[in-house]
This record gives C-alpha cells, structure tokens and sequence, in this order.
C-alpha cells in the first residue's frame, strides 16, 4: 500500500494555526472545511493552490510526522505558525 502524502487538520493545529483563520483559508481557495478536518489535503494539491510559507511548514510538519493521519506526540513548541 503506498503511503498517502497529506497534511492533515492536526498537523495544522500542532503548528498552531487557528480554527478562524484556517477557515478563511478554505474558503479564499475554494475548498471544504469540513473535508480538511475528515481528509486531509494532499500535499502537491496544497502547493499548487498556495506556494506560501504556511503551506510549506505544514508538509515539512507532516513528512516529519511520517505523514500520520492520527495525531502523534511531537514535540512543537518551535513550530508556532500562529494565525494565516
């Protein structure tokens, strides 16, 4: 089975990115919010529709999360996106 390569809502949430704002985010790019939250979105997809520093941080958080759709224990305390 092939690994999935998606960030997921928790990765965003881990990197400090309010709900607020993520949603606002969703909406600017035309995409579900409720679908963020139950899939993910795939990583090439992300950086097609935004090539900006958040998108980067949030797949470099997810690789180095070993892409897990769960929320592992990490430590993130120098990962503080705060609000897009």
């Amino acid at each position: 089975m092939e690994l999935e390569h998606k960030v997921y809502f928790w990765h965003l949430k881990s990197l400090g990115y309010c709900n607020r704002q993520m949603r606002v985010w969703c909406k600017s790019k035309n995409l579900s919010w409720r679908d963020l939250i139950d899939n993910g979105i795939d990583a090439e997809y992300l950086l097609s529709i935004d090539d900006s520093e958040f998108s980067h941080k949030a797949i470099a958080f997810a690789e180095e999360s070993g892409w897990a759709k769960d929320p592992i224990s990490a430590d993130c305390e120098d990962k503080n996106g705060g609000c897009i």
